[in-house]
């Protein structure tokens, strides 16, 4: 991979003020290798994003010159915002993509797919609706071509990254069933996102760590109605008839006797997705009552 990188900076009088730029300086041409990418990207210290500019339309040779590459402010404020978003520069049709860190490995392994989109009206506009789509809400008709699945990718991975970032600040960053920080945490969907009930609506959303997670989604733990947290006691015999019930004790020892709880009741874990991803995961309405 190759990679070219400057800051985005303002043009200065006369320029549109929303408008920041990169200003290539250094190099001849950018250098394509088969086999390997080529990143042109700019960064903005002030939103923490990047743009990403398309090698493809920058092909011509930059000695004696210094071009400067343009995307617009109101651009980089959306990536900020929600994860990535295009920005259509029509003078040389171009689709420059603007994104958080958290969506770089995304955008390199799609960003040929992802420039490409500004050829067909269809795909950037559904790009554009993508980017700025509410965290529950799943775009379905999806244009079919060459790039549906990439844009399916695109949206799935815009749509995780904000289920987590709602989900992680309703429970204050702490794991709901032993109250872990430390920036260990994953965000659990209660009914499986590939289920067709599956959403991302926070009360569908449970913040755990990756070891409570991994514990919820194997039925070792459970929460009641009540959201009292329960072990299974059938699993744990199973786990001990064969050896593997080793720092049982200590991984007690992390559990509330009560899940931490949002703020607010309206964030709370819904009680139908509790009994059918609960279900779904191995445990009878009993246990959980």
């Amino acid at each position: 991979m190759l990679v070219y990188i400057w800051n985005l900076t303002h043009g200065g009088f006369p320029r549109d003020p929303n408008e920041l730029r990169i200003q290539v300086t250094g190099i001849d041409r950018f250098v394509e290798e088969k086999g390997a990418k080529t990143l042109v990207l700019g960064w903005s210290e002030d939103e923490q994003v990047f743009a990403a500019f398309d090698v493809t339309k920058h092909r011509r040779s930059m000695r004696g010159r210094s071009p400067s590459l343009q995307v617009r402010i109101e651009a980089l404020k959306a990536a900020k915002k929600n994860g990535f978003a295009p920005h259509h520069r029509t003078g040389i049709s171009e689709v420059a993509i603007a994104f958080r860190p958290d969506f770089i490995s995304t955008y390199v392994e799609e960003l040929e797919a992802l420039h490409l989109s500004g050829k067909h009206p269809s795909e950037l506009n559904t790009l554009e609706r993508i980017a700025a789509a509410d965290p529950v809400e799943k775009i379905v008709d999806i244009p079919a071509g060459p790039r549906k699945t990439v844009l399916q990718k695109v949206q799935r991975k815009v749509r995780d990254a904000r289920f987590r970032t709602n989900v992680l600040a309703v429970y204050d960053h702490r794991c709901a069933v032993s109250g872990i920080q430390l920036d260990l945490l994953d965000a659990a969907h209660i009914i499986p996102v590939e289920h067709e009930k599956g959403t991302d609506e926070l009360i569908n959303g449970i913040c755990l760590t990756p070891l409570h997670h991994r514990a919820f989604d194997r039925a070792l733990i459970g929460i009641r109605n009540d959201y009292s947290i329960v072990l299974n006691k059938g699993k744990l015999q199973e786990l001990e008839a064969i050896g593997w019930d080793g720092g049982v004790e200590v991984f007690k020892a992390t559990l509330r006797d009560q899940i931490n709880l949002p703020a607010k009741r309206e964030h709370y874990p819904n009680l139908e997705y509790l009994l059918l991803g609960q279900s779904m995961r191995g445990w009878s309405k009993s246990d959980l009552a």
